[in-house]
């Protein structure tokens, strides 16, 4: 569900509460804005503890199922 909020003259905003609550923020947690150009979005997330922990299970999904090794060998064969 969208939720509206405004911008004020200082270019505060406030995140709507149920956000809060879904999201599991609390008063104090760092959050991390960008805006992507190319989609025209304000992308708006927690700041994790640890980046390299936050990223090392990026893609884990895509993954799920394939062997590692055989797909590393069918690349290099690829490449000959």
């Amino acid at each position: 569900m969208p939720y509206i909020s405004k911008i004020d003259s200082n270019s505060y905003t406030k995140i709507p509460e149920e956000i809060i609550k879904q999201s599991g923020l609390k008063p104090g947690d760092d959050i991390i804005w960008f805006y992507d150009e190319k989609a025209k979005q304000i992308i708006l997330m927690e700041k994790p503890e640890n980046f390299s922990k936050s990223l090392r299970v990026l893609g884990k999904e895509m993954w799920k199922g394939t062997d590692a090794d055989k797909y590393i060998q069918e690349e290099r064969e690829s490449w000959k």
